[in-house]
Parts: structure tokens; C-alpha cells; sequence
């Protein structure tokens, strides 16, 4: 170390003169740590890391289908963020893609410490797999299989770079990768597999296509463990990957080899095969049964209209005598549109009790005979007319009992009574196999999908199924992973040599700093040879740092001690 390069330290690094008791103080500062120092180092030699080594990820579903809109932007919730961090480092394009890495790294921790890689980026990597491994442990075994299933959803939601679907939001989708992929995804013990769901939100998928793909992707995960344990990290087993797609070319196909009672899903109308045959390509049989739902206002309005017409074209007695009322067309047309307005007029009703609160519902709620409002517009409408006040009280009358035969005829329950008891009929819908063969003979997908559209399973809302051999016949296998805390310590022994080899060199290097500046100090600043050990040490440590971090073309600064002095540079920065 020659003069300028002291004088170079003593006006950038003390801003006071070095006096000898300074001196003294640090190299007794030295001499306290370096038992410490000593121990630590040999610990080193051949140690290994355990499972608290590998960084600790909440499992939280909440946290981690976290994902906030800000202006026109998504932006990802911490604890998601946190996670997707780690899992970032796994590569593949989809689901099986990460697989074979994620199985290759266990079979080889070496896959993941590219050629290419800087020492920060292969350490990255590792983290990224030990990451991996040890939160999907804690999902799969410290959970119930309820719990599990959905913190599953968001885990592998996060490694796909996607998002968690709402439930009950008509389709039968859990989460969609980052390309916007649908997947239905089932995680069942391997002896006890049913995979299956809504055939009327399967339908809804096909024919209506939410998510810019026209199919439907299941992704099945069968887990099996080895001895007792069925919980906690002391588990030990594998998860088994299988992958099939719903298209509306093979989804007939499927159905008709699914388990025996969800076989006649795939049962199409009857009426609607003879038509479309006959080359009635419009022909639609959903469109001639019940509504399964309430009808809209306006729907159940007309069929009040009717009600009340027919009651005050008839006869219409009060207290045991005909009040003689004749309304015209003309008339009764004007007081449903000018003074009653049934379809919007919620002030006519008696709100109904659902669940904790009262609304008014067409189709459910009555009408009093002496509600102010009802009484306002028959006197507003007939009141001038010469009508009798036995007659004005018997429209308002036909008013409440046309309403109450909508409410009869036109309730959910009995649509819902009326449309089960026409589906169930003999002959109604063909048998499977003739459902199936007609289906496949469809060319044009638009038919194929209004052929959806008028199966048994989409018309009744039934559940469809299929068991582990069938879910194997039409899947193909995309892979397998361990899990358990054996296996994952495991792969921290194959890789604790090198983990701690590039640690073990900062700290050597951090040693010879502190002996060489000790012994430059304790020579009266005269031995160069110890300076020079020291600066090569610190240069060294710098190096070592600089490879595990970014590269220069990450942003931020960074000390170059290539040149003398040591200057500091903005990484990018152009020579």
C-alpha cells in the first residue's frame, strides 16, 4: 500500500486525524470477534442446513388471490407478491412445463445452476425450488382436504402467474393462468377420485366461452402418502399430475364413458333431434319449457293483464249480486298503462320476507283490497265515469285476485314443479348412445352447442362424473412431485456444499481483511505486504458481492474496484 492510497483512505473514510489510541481500540475490537469468528468458521466445515433454513411463506388463500386494480392496472397484493418472488425463478411456460423442472431439480439440484447464470442467480434459482417445496408441503398436509383444496387453487394460481375465479359465477373454472387458460382443478386422495361438477356451468363454458379459449381445461392432482402420517411435514408421499381438456368436439364422448349415473346428461331432447334431422335448424326445445327462474316484471305482467281481463269481462258479484261491470278494452288498456303500472309500481304490494329483509317480488308478493295506492288509481281511472262505488271496489277486487293467480301459476316453485314434471316424461329426451351418436354427426359448432343446450343434464342442472380410471383414460400424465419434509431436507443436503461454499469464501475473505489490517496496524502502518493482503481480501469480498447481485444492467449503483481509487458507478453506466 504506497502513500497516495493512504491518503486516499484517511480523506474519504475518517473524517478526524488517526491517533493511536483509535488504532488500539480497533485492534482490540478485532481480537474480541475473532473467537467468535473462529467458531463460526468452523461450524461452516461441513455443516448443513434444515428445513427452517429455506424461507418461511404464510400459507394464506386470501393473501394470495390478492389482486388490487389501481387506475387501469392490476397490482398484486403483498403476500402474493412475496410468493410469486420465489416461484418467479422456476421456469416453463405452463403447468407442465414447471413440473419437469421442479422434478428435475429434485432428481438434480445441478439443473438449476445454468452455465450461463451468475453465482446470484443459480442461488435464486435454488431458493426458488426450496420455496416451491416447502410451502406446497405446508398447503397439502397442514391443512383439511377443504382448506387445502383452495389454498391449492391459489398456490398453483400463483405459480401460473394467474388469478383465482369467484365461485358461483357460472362457470366451472377455479383460477386462470396468466395467458388467461380456464382450469378446473380437483385434488383427491388416489384411492378415492371423483372428478366432476355442474354439467350445466361445463355447458355454459363450451358455449359460451368466458375466457378467450374454447375449451375447458381439468387438471386432476391425485395425492398418495406412505405410512400413517396423513398430516403435518412428517408426511411423506407424492402428488400425481393429469391434464385433459373439454371441447365441444369430445365432451359428448366423455359423458357417455363417465360414471353410470351422470350418463344421462348427455341425453338430448327428443323433439329437438327430429326437428334439427328434418332440417329445422332453428328449432330450439329449451325455449318451449317453464322458466326455471322468476319471470321478469314485464313478463308477469302481461300474464296478469290477462287475469284481470278475463275477471272483469265476466260476471262479477258483491254480496251475492251481479255489479254489473263491463270494462272496454280502451279502458282497461289506459289503466294499466296511466294509473296502475303493475310491473313498476312496488307501492301496490305487501313486501314478502326474504331471508333477514322485506322486498316486494312479483310473482310472490300480494296485493291488499285496501292499499291506498290500489285505491288512488281505480278512483284516479273509474272514479269521474259514472261507475258505482260497488263497482270501483270490484276493480280493485279483479286487481288482488288476478295477481294472486299469477302468484299460483307463475311462482319459482311451481316453474320449477312444472318444468321437472315435462323433463321426467317418457320419451322426452333419446337414449345416450342415439344422444351421443347424433351429436357427433353435428358439423356446424353452433348446432353442436344449441345441442348442448337441450341435453337432460343442462335442462335439469344435474352433476356429472368420472372416476380415477376414467379420468386416466382420457388424460395425459403432465407429472410428479415429492412431498414431505424428508424429501425436501433431502435436497438441502445435495446442495448445502455449495450454498455454503460461496458463503464459507465471503467469510475466509472477511478473515484475511481483518488479519491483514490487523497486522498492517501492529506493524506501525510499515508492512505493505500485509496491506496488500488486505486490500486484495476486501477486493475480493466486493467481487464476491458483486456476483450475487444484480448485473450492471439492473439499476442502482455499485463500486468498481477495478480501477484506483475504488469510484463509485450507476450500473449501465457507459465507460
Amino acid at each position: 500500500m504506497n502513500k497516495q492510497e493512504l491518503e486516499y483512505i484517511k480523506e474519504n473514510y475518517f473524517k478526524e486525524n488517526i491517533s493511536l489510541g483509535f488504532i488500539l481500540g480497533t485492534i482490540n475490537e478485532v481480537l474480541e470477534t475473532e473467537t467468535q469468528r473462529s467458531l463460526l468458521l468452523e461450524q461452516m466445515e461441513g455443516a448443513s442446513m434444515t428445513l427452517t433454513a429455506i424461507p418461511d411463506i404464510a400459507v394464506t388463500e386470501l393473501g394470495w388471490t390478492d389482486v388490487r386494480t389501481e387506475g387501469s392496472q392490476e397490482i398484486d397484493g403483498p403476500a402474493r407478491n412475496q410468493l410469486m418472488q420465489f416461484l418467479s425463478g422456476i421456469p416453463g411456460t405452463d403447468l407442465q412445463q414447471k413440473l419437469t423442472s421442479i422434478a428435475a431439480f429434485y432428481d438434480n439440484p445441478d439443473n438449476a445452476n445454468l452455465d450461463s447464470a451468475s453465482l446470484g442467480k443459480k442461488i435464486a434459482n435454488i431458493l426458488s425450488y426450496l420455496v416451491f417445496y416447502k410451502t406446497l408441503t405446508k398447503v397439502i398436509s397442514n391443512f383439511n382436504a377443504a382448506s387445502a383444496g383452495f389454498n391449492f387453487e391459489a398456490f398453483l394460481a400463483v405459480l401460473l402467474k394467474g388469478t383465482q375465479i369467484p365461485a358461483n359465477t357460472g362457470t366451472i373454472a377455479d383460477f386462470k393462468t396468466s395467458d388467461n387458460v380456464p382450469i378446473s382443478l380437483k385434488l383427491y386422495a388416489e384411492n378415492s377420485v371423483v372428478v366432476g361438477g355442474s354439467f350445466s356451468d361445463l355447458v355454459g363454458d363450451l358455449t359460451e366461452p368466458k375466457f378467450g379459449h374454447d375449451f375447458m381445461q381439468y387438471v386432476v392432482v391425485m395425492k398418495s402418502f406412505e405410512g400413517k402420517a396423513k398430516q403435518g411435514l412428517d408426511i411423506k408421499g407424492d402428488l400425481k399430475f393429469f391434464r385433459f381438456n373439454f371441447t365441444l368436439d369430445n365432451v359428448a364422448d366423455i359423458v357417455l364413458a363417465s360414471m353410470d349415473k351422470s350418463v344421462i346428461c348427455i341425453q338430448i331432447s327428443s323433439e329437438f333431434i327430429q326437428r334439427i334431422s328434418a332440417g329445422e335448424n332453428d328449432y330450439d326445445f329449451s325455449t318451449t319449457l317453464p322458466a326455471q327462474e322468476n319471470l321478469s316484471p314485464e313478463v308477469l305482467e302481461t300474464k296478469f293483464i290477462e287475469r284481470f281481463t278475463n275477471i272483469v269481462s265476466g260476471q262479477f258479484t258483491y254480496r251475492r249480486r251481479d255489479v254489473g261491470l263491463q270494462l272496454t278494452p280502451q279502458e282497461i288498456s289506459d289503466f294499466m298503462k296511466n294509473q296502475l303500472d303493475w310491473a313498476k309500481n312496488d307501492a301496490l304490494f305487501k313486501a314478502s320476507k326474504l331471508g333477514e329483509d322485506y322486498r316486494v317480488v312479483r310473482g310472490r308478493s300480494e296485493i291488499l283490497i285496501g292499499n291506498p295506492t290500489l285505491i288512488a288509481a281505480v278512483d284516479s281511472a273509474f272514479g269521474k265515469t259514472g261507475y258505482s262505488s260497488d263497482q270501483l271496489w270490484a276493480i280493485a277486487k279483479a286487481v288482488v285476485a288476478a295477481t294472486e293467480a299469477v302468484n299460483r301459476e307463475y311462482s319459482t316453485k311451481t316453474l320449477k314443479s312444472q318444468r321437472a314434471g315435462m323433463l321426467r316424461a317418457a320419451g322426452v329426451f333419446a337414449d345416450p348412445q342415439t344422444s351421443v351418436e347424433f351429436y357427433n354427426s353435428l358439423t356446424d359448432p353452433e348446432l353442436k352447442k344449441r345441442a348442448l343446450l337441450n341435453t337432460r343434464g343442462r335442462l335439469s342442472n344435474l352433476q356429472f362424473d368420472l372416476n380415477r380410471g376414467q379420468v386416466k383414460n382420457i388424460s395425459e400424465n403432465i407429472g410428479e412431485i415429492k412431498i414431505g419434509a424428508v424429501y425436501v431436507q433431502a435436497m438441502l443436503d445435495n446442495i448445502t456444499t455449495e450454498l455454503n461454499q460461496t458463503i464459507f469464501q465471503l467469510f475466509q475473505s472477511v478473515k484475511m481483511i481483518q488479519e491483514g489490517t490487523y497486522a498492517f496496524m501492529a506493524g506501525g502502518l510499515q508492512d505493505d505486504a500485509e496491506a496488500q493482503k488486505a486490500i486484495k481480501a476486501s477486493n475480493d469480498v466486493a467481487a464476491k458481492t458483486e456476483e450475487l447481485a444484480p448485473g450492471p444492467g439492473s439499476g442502482g449503483t455499485y463500486m468498481d474496484y477495478s480501477v484506483s481509487p475504488p469510484t463509485l458507478k450507476k450500473r449501465g453506466q457507459e465507460e
